[in-house]
């Protein structure tokens, strides 16, 4: 009787690590020629076959190893109707600071099938190229979904026989 139930959890345990490459958005080209901080808003487009899970993370970052000079105010999600924001994880008080590392992240989600946009909104503080940030979204894999179906059909089957014993 535990055979089935050791099954079910191995698959459901490779079901949850298998995902496909993560989707990267980036764009370190933000410059500030009027030294007051110049305004941007990147737009990306995202195109689901089925409902999704989703789930990402945001970070600044600059092309030559230094600190980055970008301010991200907000990362959101959207179609038609729908938002989902991101969470801002590791902020930076730009009233003190000139420079610094933001993190964003996106809890995971699912989505419905369909093209959703992608938009950053933020504001550059660096004269020069290379400050920008890098945008990852981890999908899973669609065999993924299949394999934690099997997993939680061996977890009822094997509960069953358990009760029944």
């Amino acid at each position: 009787m535990k055979a089935p139930f050791a099954a079910a959890a191995l698959a459901l345990a490779l079901a949850a690590s298998a995902s496909a490459a993560p989707l990267v958005f980036s764009d370190y080209s933000h410059q500030d020629l009027t030294g007051f901080g110049t305004e941007f808003t990147d737009v990306y487009t995202l195109d689901l076959a089925g409902n999704t899970w989703v789930s990402g993370l945001l970070g600044t970052a600059t092309l030559l190893n230094g600190i980055p000079a970008i301010d991200i105010r907000s990362v959101t999600l959207r179609q038609l109707g729908a938002q989902a924001d991101w969470i801002q994880t590791i902020a930076v008080d730009w009233g003190v600071a000139d420079t610094g590392f933001e993190s964003w992240a996106l809890t995971p989600l699912l989505l419905g099938p369909g093209q959703w946009q992608l938009e950053v909104v933020g504001t550059s503080y660096y004269d020069k190229a290379g400050h920008g940030y890098s945008a990852s979204l981890e999908l899973p894999e669609p065999a993924s979904a299949a394999l934690a179906a099997l997993a939680l059909v061996g977890a009822g089957v094997a509960s069953l026989r358990r009760r029944k014993a």
